[in-house]
């Protein structure tokens, strides 16, 4: 199997890291593209040109990084990134879909500031940069609470916190984004999932996966 991947992507990080927490680094090559280059293969076997994108061996593939972690976690069990049942559920969905808003509005912040300046939109940068700072405030009090309280080092990553995680990381393309200035607690959580070997391994291969 290919998981297509650009090394920017907070999803496609998202994914490195499940690769690795799977433990699936040896069934699952990871391959750079460019998916605005209208020649880029992936487009071949992918017409909507979305990454992630794992193709797999019979030629046909998925999409969408929820279906693709749940791909992965049914190929080597037991299951580690499921929605829990029970009481659990709906604070666990509340706060996953607040960690997919963070990641995807800080990825609308990174794509503008990236633009020329003639073509950036002064409106659009300071209104995901103040939902950023309202979302980094929201889980600033709430990480210490579950579902994103920090697993122990032998203690497997839940997707919640994967979420947050890499929305957090996006200060690598969004200098501008300074939630380390207020939010202590977030800094010691941010850094220690950072120090994981998984996510160490899964960065490393953010930055040399063989390219098409």
């Amino acid at each position: 199997m290919k998981l297509y991947v650009t090394p920017t992507s907070p999803y496609a990080r998202l994914m490195l890291i499940v690769r690795r927490e799977k433990g699936l680094e040896d069934r699952v090559e990871v391959v750079h593209t460019r998916t605005r280059n209208p020649d880029d293969p992936l487009l071949a076997v992918n017409p909507s040109g979305r990454i992630p994108f794992l193709l797999l061996p019979d030629g046909s593939g998925f999409e969408d990084t929820e279906v693709l972690v749940d791909y992965f976690d049914a190929l080597s069990p037991p299951r580690q990134f499921a929605v829990p049942t029970g009481a659990e559920y709906w604070p666990f969905r509340r706060i996953l879909a607040m960690a997919r808003s963070f990641i995807d509005g800080g990825s609308v912040w990174g794509r503008e500031i990236i633009r020329p300046e003639i073509e950036q939109s002064p409106m659009i940068i300071d209104h995901e940069k103040r939902r950023a700072e309202r979302l980094a405030a929201f889980f600033e009090s709430s990480v210490v609470d579950p579902p994103l309280t920090e697993p122990g080092p032998d203690q497997p990553l839940n997707m919640p916190q994967l979420l947050l995680f890499c929305a957090l990381d996006l200060e690598r393309r969004v200098p501008e984004f300074h939630w380390r200035d207020s939010c202590v607690q977030l800094v010691t959580w941010f850094d220690r999932i950072r120090s994981r070997p998984s996510v160490q391994q899964a960065f490393a291969d953010a930055e040399s996966p063989r390219q098409i």
